[in-house]
């Protein structure tokens, strides 16, 4: 089963504090069966439901957009969008430290 990575985060994080799925239904106000569906990629998580699991978790909109960099879909716009929180000359540094790697990764056979 293809797992949302979203879902992977919060899945993780309730896991972490050792909160079961029924605790986080109780908490949440959704249904038991209803986060074991979200959980196994059974059905899709609303708005209202994810903001719900981030309060009960103590997590932000941040939080799991970091947790999600470390993630295999991280993709190029994203690290675009992290870089753009950063100073210009972290940026100049950022762009030649990219170059410098993919420069030693076209030399290698």
């Amino acid at each position: 089963m293809k797992y949302d990575p979203i879902v992977s985060v919060l899945r993780h994080r309730r896991e972490q504090l050792k909160i079961s799925q029924k605790d986080l239904a109780a908490i949440t106000g959704i249904g038991y069966r209803t986060i074991q569906r979200m959980e196994s990629g059974d059905t899709d998580m609303k708005l209202r439901q994810y903001r719900k699991i981030l309060e009960a978790l103590r997590l932000t909109d941040m939080d799991v957009s970091v947790a999600l960099f470390g993630h295999e879909m991280t993709k190029a716009d994203d690290v675009a969008s992290v870089s753009r929180l950063l100073p210009m000359h972290v940026r100049r540094m950022l762009v030649q430290f990219l170059v410098s790697i993919s420069t030693e990764i076209k030399k290698s056979p």
